[in-house]
């Protein structure tokens, strides 16, 4: 038996003014990600590079491929929250309201495709920028930043420190295995953002900061401090300064434990190959701003969620230095540029989003 659902004229009115609320809410986002798209061409076409097509679908592809696994822990997640916070006498039935509520939401799923194709494009054009990075400024700065860890650091090298605590095979491995889900939890941290209420200025503080702490942190201040990091220090010319943290790294890489040393290889292979996308960069730590980034939103949302990603957080920046992915002072200042970068996009988006919210007299909800 099929039902015929039938739309008044007065529904489409509203549905037409949802979309344009929307849209508008959309707007300011929208735009910083043109203004980043020109950016991207113009110096791929300045300086005769560009990721090619396939490379593209590759980078999209990884995004969406992740996105099952984003669904599974959302509603992972509303189970246990139906289970053991709200105790509900029938969890599953509560879970199906909660997808039923979500999924007749127009304005919510409309904001979130916005929302996630712009995000999508965002990566792109970090990436394409990215790639252009030894060609703009070579690598130039790793002396720089090992003398400034030294400094800061009553003149020992911070892996050192760390490997005197931490250096053991079970925490070798337990760090690298929390660095191989960042990625995760940052596509999963993104795409929960995109299908928060489109009216939420939190949804769109951290979208926008999102934005700023890759464009800024991952392409402008990597190129202007061009670094490798310690695994291709001697590549660089530089010395033997971080052999023995390669070494150590070998020796529990040699175990047949979950290990750094391949990627770190496989990135320089591909760093040195001809026409490929270059993904080496130190200056600042990305993985460390971004966890930052996403704790200072989950903070927003949930005090529980903001501990663990603190947690997270503090764990990423331990383990860059222990895996020997950054100098320390990447993590710093990846961390104190996703804090400035929140603060200043917030005094920039509440006042918008207020407008906004009394514009279409409905409440800024999460």
């Amino acid at each position: 038996m099929f039902t015929i659902v039938t739309v008044s004229a007065g529904d489409g009115v509203l549905m037409r003014a949802g979309s344009k609320r929307v849209l508008r809410q959309h707007s300011l986002l929208a735009g910083l990600v043109v203004a980043y798209g020109l950016i991207a061409t113009w110096l791929a076409q300045r300086y005769a590079l560009s990721i090619e097509h396939e490379k593209v679908t590759v980078l999209v592809m990884h995004f969406l491929t992740k996105v099952p696994q984003i669904i599974f822990f959302v509603l992972l997640w509303r189970l246990l929250h139906h289970t053991y916070v709200v105790r509900s006498e029938d969890r599953m039935a509560a879970l199906k309201n909660d997808v039923r509520s979500f999924l007749s939401d127009r304005d919510r799923l409309f904001g979130g495709a916005i929302a996630t194709l712009l995000m999508a494009l965002v990566l792109i054009f970090f990436a394409q920028i990215k790639s252009l990075i030894p060609t703009l400024m070579p690598f130039s700065w790793d002396e720089y930043f090992m003398e400034l860890d030294r400094l800061l650091h009553f003149n020992t090298d911070p892996y050192s420190l760390l490997h005197t605590v931490l250096g053991g095979h079970y925490s070798l491995s337990f760090f690298t295995g929390m660095y191989n889900v960042w990625l995760l939890v940052v596509y999963f941290a993104l795409f929960a953002s995109c299908f928060l209420r489109p009216d939420s200025a939190i949804r769109m503080q951290f979208l926008i900061s999102f934005l700023l702490v890759w464009a800024l942190g991952g392409n402008l201040l990597a190129i202007v401090f061009s670094s490798a990091g310690p695994p291709y220090y001697a590549l660089l010319g530089l010395g033997d300064t971080f052999e023995p943290l390669m070494d150590l790294l070998r020796a529990h890489a040699a175990t047949g434990a979950l290990s750094v040393v391949d990627t770190q290889i496989l990135l320089w292979d591909f760093y040195t190959a001809p026409n490929s996308i270059n993904a080496i960069s130190a200056f600042p730590s990305m993985h460390v701003a971004s966890s930052t980034l996403i704790a200072i939103f989950a903070f927003r949302l949930s005090r529980f969620a903001g501990y663990v990603m603190t947690a997270f957080a503090v764990v990423i920046m331990i383990g860059s230095v222990l895996l020997g992915w950054h100098y320390a002072v990447d993590g710093y200042v990846g961390a104190f540029l996703a804090v400035l970068v929140w603060k200043a996009v917030g005094l920039l988006i509440r006042p918008t989003m207020r407008r906004m919210d009394s514009s279409s007299h409905v409440p800024a909800r999460l």
